[in-house]
């Protein structure tokens, strides 16, 4: 089935929010692409699909980053990124809709009282539907009944049904270096504490090594198959509501498990607004960086005045594991780059682009140690610094730090 776009739907000036992730309803997208009007921007947050890939050139497009081919198209200048953090999206979108915003879902097949699922992904969609002039949903056969709310049929202007598998999103190859990181994590962090990861090789070898845990909670927006494992392990508690995400990316057991499994699939706001993240105990939030200066400032967007990342949920989900009792913030990265020739750990970020202020940062990991930065000085901080970097750097940093003071 296709829509007709322009006549119905989608009109000059639109801003049209794209579901994102596992959640991507790209045959809607592939329609939208070609035959909406040119002036109609699009919103994708993270894709997993080529679908902008080619088409990308003609149509204005906006994200919250940088991520899978999104990062291709804001290197070359075919995507803008809004700099802000994934919980302020259902507010900053309607601002730069300015009343004309279209959204496009993927759910599931009605059940008995007629309302879809949401399936696998909850995002900035959901929270926006009442702000939308129009909604357009695929409804996939193919996606999983889970916890997730549901939507009546009276909430999409249109629809087209389709039976497509969900995208497989494989885990990146894990190294010895992400090893070396996750065995000097994983003291950090007891039974039955919650934790927060993201997806990509560093939480995949965190995931597998927390799976000596017993009684483990989970809160975190994206879950990989790091989740699989911990379950299959026997490391997770049980419980109804003692995993709450809002979205699954990895593999089809990891569908099934989700849909099976007493996971909660629940809103952004649920998962880590203020309200919720405040009765959450023993939180232990693991999040990535492109950087980290010697002051525990955080880079996780712009390297070599290129986007590569995000914002994200990091600043959040950092500051709610500080104040979470017996919690932690972590900050995880590969100390070099580049074959060993860069340094991640750096006097000063370069760009000076901050995702996370050094006030948020408790730990820090590499693959030669982790450092407990809570109620250090900043010249505790550095020597701390310099001692997790790869030994090959550490002079360097050493000499640019004294040239500073």
């Amino acid at each position: 089935m296709n829509i007709n776009w322009p006549a119905d739907l989608v009109r000059p000036g639109d801003l049209v929010v794209v579901a994102q992730g596992v959640g991507e309803p790209t045959p809607l997208l592939n329609q939208l692409l070609a035959a909406c009007p040119r002036d109609v921007e699009i919103f994708v947050g993270l894709s997993h699909s080529d679908a902008l890939i080619g088409s990308a050139p003609q149509r204005p497009l906006v994200s919250f980053g940088a991520m899978g081919p999104l990062g291709k198209l804001a290197a070359t200048g075919h995507a803008e990124v809004i700099p802000c953090n994934f919980d302020d999206l259902p507010r900053l979108l309607p601002l730069r809709a300015r009343s004309n915003l279209v959204l496009l879902m993927q759910v599931s097949p009605a059940d008995s009282q007629g309302c879809h699922g949401l399936g696998m992904a909850m995002d900035y969609t959901y929270e926006l539907i009442s702000q939308a002039r129009t909604v357009v949903a695929e409804v996939n056969a193919a996606m999983p009944t889970t916890s997730a709310p549901t939507l009546p049929a009276s909430t999409f202007g249109a629809v087209i049904h389709t039976s497509r598998p969900l995208p497989i999103v494989p885990t990146p190859a894990v190294d010895e270096d992400h090893h070396g990181i996750a065995r000097h994590i994983l003291p950090l962090i007891p039974d039955g504490g919650t934790i927060q990861l993201g997806i990509g090789a560093v939480p995949s070898a965190i995931g597998k090594a927390l799976t000596a845990r017993r009684g483990l909670r989970v809160r975190s927006t994206l879950a990989g198959d790091w989740l699989l494992d911990l379950h299959r392990a026997g490391s997770l508690c049980e419980e109804p509501g003692s995993v709450i995400i809002s979205e699954a990316a990895g593999s089809e057991e990891l569908y099934e498990h989700i849909a099976t499994s007493t996971a909660w699939v629940r809103p952004v706001a649920e998962v880590i607004g203020p309200a919720a993240a405040a009765s959450i105990p023993r939180l232990f939030a693991v999040n990535s960086a492109l950087q980290v200066d010697l002051t525990g400032q955080v880079n996780a967007e712009e390297i070599d005045s290129r986007y590569l990342g995000a914002t994200g949920g990091q600043a959040e989900f950092l500051r709610a594991a500080q104040r979470s009792p017996g919690g932690a913030s972590i900050v995880a990265l590969a100390a070099t780059a580049n074959g060993g020739r860069t340094s991640r750990i750096v006097r000063q970020l370069q760009p000076p682009t901050v995702t996370t202020p050094r006030t948020s940062i408790d730990f820090v990991a590499t693959e030669f140690g982790v450092v407990d930065l809570r109620g250090r000085t900043l010249r505790e901080r550095a020597d701390a610094m310099i001692a997790i970097a790869a030994p090959q750097h550490r002079s360097s940093l050493h000499e640019q730090n004294g040239q500073q003071r």
